[in-house]
């Protein structure tokens, strides 16, 4: 309780003191054993920048430690505080953004709300992947000379309206369940509408630049809390098919993603480049491919089923079965690069799960 007590402390006055590196160095001498803090404060409803401060000192203790080889005993530390922690929730009027430090969210959208129309002029480039479409959502997409070419706030806020408008009407795209977007450049004017998504990011923080903020001064619900987030993303499961959606290359063209047979089951690649955003489905009783992480970091989302995830060092893998973490569905898994992880399925009935592998000094920034 002691090391507890000095941890808060330590972290309440990097929080003080934000910029001042020995403040931080004093929270990050600690470690792994800060762990234990970042989950209990990180589990607290707060508002955006509180949660995105505390999570940003949370990336140096974990950047630090992932800079160097990790034990498989590690690995595992990480891999149940990120199990117990659950989602960081971020409240905004017109959803909730449940996120991780690795830059892989859930986000829960009101009906016929959602982001601002906006563009990544930094470092941050994202997948969406459409878990609901309810009826009034939509995709939109543009080049950002394109949009310059066209936008003024009253034409658009009649578009919004309703009113017909040719340019806009072509960057509108109705998705279905399973439908993916990549955007992987900057400067892509971009917003998703009243859908439930999952987005695959290099970076956990928004880093936008608001071309229409439609959200400007609304509230937040006073329903938004933990618990209503919590028992919202219980019901979520992974899409039967993918599409990607391809609205950048000229003509919208749409394409299917296959399921893949894999060890123990099937995975559909959503994208393989600045992030490997798959889904994957194991089969009753089965176990899943024996998995490696060199450079990349993982974050793996159980979205149905009950299983293990066996976390091992190189000198553990005699042993593996040993290593392993019970998981259910709604746990999220962090596997550290350099070790090895395999999924087991312990039931008579389809687990599924979501993974999303990103380099931590792209992720912790």
């Amino acid at each position: 309780m002691e090391d507890y007590q000095e941890i808060e402390r330590a972290l309440e006055a990097a929080l003080a003191a934000p910029g001042d590196e020995a403040a931080a160095g004093r929270l990050l001498a600690h470690g792994l054993d800060t762990l234990p803090v970042f989950r209990d404060y990180l589990k607290r409803d707060t508002d955006i920048d509180r949660a995105e401060a505390v999570e940003a000192l949370l990336k140096r203790v974990l950047k630090e430690r992932l800079s160097r080889p990790v034990s498989g005993a590690d690995a595992r530390r990480i891999a149940r505080f990120q199990q117990e922690l659950g989602f960081i929730f971020k409240y905004k009027s017109y959803a909730i953004k449940a996120a991780v430090p690795l830059g892989y969210s859930i986000f829960l959208q009101n009906p016929g709300e959602g982001f601002s129309f906006q563009r990544h002029v930094t470092h941050k480039t994202e997948v969406f992947h459409i878990l609901e479409a309810p009826p009034g959502g939509y995709v939109f997409l543009c080049e950002a000379e394109d949009w310059e070419r066209h936008y003024d706030k009253e034409t658009f806020d009649a578009w919004l309206a309703g009113e017909s408008h040719p340019f806009f009407d072509r960057c509108r795209f109705v998705p279905k369940p399973g439908d993916v977007f990549v955007i992987s450049r900057l400067n892509v004017v971009h917003t998703v509408i009243g859908c439930i998504l999952e987005e695959y990011a290099t970076v956990s923080t928004d880093m936008v630049d608001r071309l229409h903020d439609q959200n400007q001064g609304k509230p937040i619900p006073e329903r938004f809390c933990r618990a209503y987030a919590e028992e919202r993303l219980k019901s979520l499961r992974l899409p039967a098919e993918h599409r990607n959606v391809d609205m950048l290359s000229g003509e919208t063209t749409v394409e299917p993603i296959r399921w893949r047979p894999v060890e123990g089951g099937e995975r559909a690649l959503l994208t393989d480049s600045f992030v490997t955003a798959s889904n994957y489905r194991l089969k009753p009783l089965a176990a899943g491919a024996l998995e490696r992480l060199t450079d990349r970091a993982a974050q793996v989302r159980i979205f149905s089923g009950e299983g293990r995830a066996a976390i091992a060092g190189e000198g553990e893998l005699n042993t593996l079965e040993q290593t392993a973490i019970p998981v259910r569905a709604g746990d999220l898994l962090f596997i550290a690069p350099g070790v090895h992880y395999r999924i087991f399925n312990d039931r008579d009935e389809v687990l599924e799960f979501s993974e999303h592998r990103i380099a931590p000094e792209v992720a912790f920034i």
